[in-house]
């Protein structure tokens, strides 16, 4: 099951966080060879796309030994959040191909006076 973590946004801002995988016992599950995928959408299902973050080189980076990826959003990315709140989830595309979500949630956006 995923994690749950919800968001606050800035809007046109740099916004990023950090996802740690890890086993019951606290011990870093290795990410080796795995990528990563998010999205975020309207609602969830919903057919409104804001934007695509991806490992290595768009928007996800990921710490293989220790199980912990970089999420960073552009200042462009966060203008095209959907007002007031926007779906997301991360997940992970192990080394079998494996799919896991780590966690999904919800981002509320606070929307900008400067652009």
């Amino acid at each position: 099951m995923a994690g749950q973590k919800n968001w606050e946004v800035d809007q046109n801002t740099t916004f990023s966080f950090i996802l740690e995988y890890k086993d019951p016992a606290g011990v870093p599950i290795s990410l080796t060879g795995a990528t990563a995928k998010m999205q975020v959408r309207d609602t969830k299902g919903g057919s409104k796309l804001a934007f695509t973050l991806t490992s290595p080189s768009a928007g996800i980076v990921i710490d293989a030994a220790l199980g912990k990826l970089t999420i960073k959003m552009t200042p462009t990315q966060t203008s095209k959040l959907f007002y007031p709140k926007s779906s997301y989830d991360v997940i992970v595309i192990d080394s079998n191909s494996n799919r896991i979500k780590l966690v999904e949630g919800f981002i509320t956006l606070n929307r900008s006076v400067t652009i």
